[in-house]
């Protein structure tokens, strides 16, 4: 709920999430922009650093960010996530191949809604995003 909004779907329509894609690998970032899109949510950008992603978070204001580990310049996707959670309260989905990379004191600072690993299954990330978001559909 960032920037003290009292709704996950503040915007055009209930139901409708903004989502902030953090993906260095442009091919992976549109998969996620097309999957996004196709379950009726809006992705709001795709950020391939850690400033880039903070940056874009405070211009856009998103409801949830889909963060991989390893970005662009060396930058760590757990560093947005945390920026990210604690700044902005918008909780973060890692979807990464080197989930081992997160500390048990960076997940239990982050607070994922959850940690999906790459490549993604058919669905997955709907099936986290419609069970993590559904009370706020009601």
């Amino acid at each position: 709920m960032a920037g003290g909004r009292e709704s996950y779907f503040p915007n055009d329509e209930p139901g409708t999430l903004r989502v902030l894609i953090i993906e260095d690998n442009i091919f992976i970032a549109l998969d996620l922009e097309l999957q996004i899109t196709g379950m009726g949510h809006a992705a709001v950008g795709i950020a391939a650093t850690e400033n880039a992603a903070i940056e874009m978070a405070r211009d856009t204001a998103p409801d949830v960010a889909i963060v991989d580990l390893q970005l662009a310049d060396g930058s760590r996707g757990q560093d947005a996530a945390l920026v990210l959670r604690e700044e902005m309260q918008v909780p973060s989905i890692i979807v990464s191949g080197s989930l081992h990379q997160v500390t048990d004191a960076e997940r239990s600072a982050i607070r994922p809604l959850a940690m999906l690993h790459k490549p993604l299954l058919p669905n997955e990330l709907r099936r986290v995003l419609e069970t993590r978001f559904a009370t706020c559909r009601e």
